[in-house]
């Protein structure tokens, strides 16, 4: 393991791996420094040889050093879990008292092994979603019975898409002020501001996308993330008017369409949650398009004193209000 303190030289030395998600982009690192006042640490496996890598945030929590790390990087899809053990078990030298990983890599045995062979458990409580879908690109996308009737209604109602290649200020308040019109009107509590859009958008990493109706009127938009010929879904939001008109349904399909075009061969639906709840919905909505679901290896955890556990899942689900999953 080693620590790397040149930004610019640890995202060169993973520009040719095969799996970089987007939380272990350039782009999301200088969101994310936008947004949280925490250091950010870079590691890899080995400088002159790199096959895992990634970057961290570093937190303090009533005195303890914490250390969140949000995916991995890897130099080929499918590792060992020789590599796994090794690399992670370099960050008990550094420190710190907490450990907590969150990967984006589609569920490995080869993970697994590894990471608990380096002394790392799942977390007391879950609380972020593990199970996704993957639609292929390389073919014909295929809708259920409901997303062709939100089709048709969208085909009359004189809509346009467009995928804007250099978003300006004004897009970047648009998309804010709508995207919190939709979480007022479901009753989430999520912050994301004009600048926070301005600086994830000046990132080639990330893209929007907007469905004007037929009065020039913003009604639905979409930032989504990509990186080689892999892309994916980040922040939607829509007006009342959306609802209406099929332009969500609509703005999908558009989407899909310029992607592939462009060569993508996925889109990731990203976060699959089935429930009791309102989050169903969403979940149907997602299952509309044909695709392949996945699971990621997901959470992971480290504590120095194992009294932690318990005291960590206490913080984020009584003192933060996180959400169980």
């Amino acid at each position: 393991m080693k620590v790397i303190s040149d930004k610019s030289q640890f995202f060169g030395l993973i520009k040719d791996f095969e799996h970089v998600p987007f939380v272990q982009t350039e782009g999301w690192c200088n969101y994310h420094a936008s947004i949280k006042h925490d250091s950010i640490r870079y590691f890899v496996d080995d400088v002159q040889n790199a096959t895992i890598a990634c970057f961290g945030h570093v937190k303090s929590f009533m005195g303890l050093k914490m250390l969140i790390v949000e995916g991995e990087c890897l130099k080929q899809k499918t590792t060992t879990a020789k590599k796994i053990k090794l690399f992670f078990e370099g960050f008990f030298d550094l420190g710190y008292d907490i450990i907590e990983i969150d990967s984006y890599l589609p569920f490995q045995t080869e993970f697994e092994i590894g990471i608990r062979q380096a002394g790392f458990l799942r977390p007391v409580g879950m609380f972020s979603i593990h199970l996704s879908s993957n639609i292929d690109l390389t073919k014909p996308v295929d809708f259920n019975d409901n997303w062709k009737r939100n089709l048709k209604i969208a085909s009359k109602s004189e809509l346009s898409f467009e995928i804007i290649n250099n978003p300006t200020k004004d897009d970047c308040e648009e998309f804010a002020k709508l995207y919190k019109e939709l979480l007022e009107d479901k009753e989430i509590d999520h912050k994301l501001s004009a600048a926070e859009i301005e600086v994830l958008l000046s990132s080639p990493n990330f893209g929007l996308a907007k469905v004007l109706d037929n009065q020039l009127r913003l009604i639905s938009a979409i930032i989504f993330h990509k990186s080689g010929t892999h892309a994916g879904l980040l922040y939607a939001s829509k007006s009342h008017f959306a609802k209406l008109s099929g332009a969500t349904f609509y703005m999908y399909k558009k989407l899909l369409e310029s992607l592939s075009a462009k060569g993508f061969a996925t889109f990731d639906m990203e976060r699959l949650l089935p429930s009791t709840h309102s989050t169903n919905g969403v979940f149907l909505f997602k299952q509309g398009i044909k695709s392949n679901h996945i699971i990621y290896n997901g959470e992971w955890s480290w504590y120095k004193r194992s009294i932690y556990r318990p005291m960590m899942y206490f913080v984020k689900r009584f003192l933060m209000k996180k959400v169980e999953v």
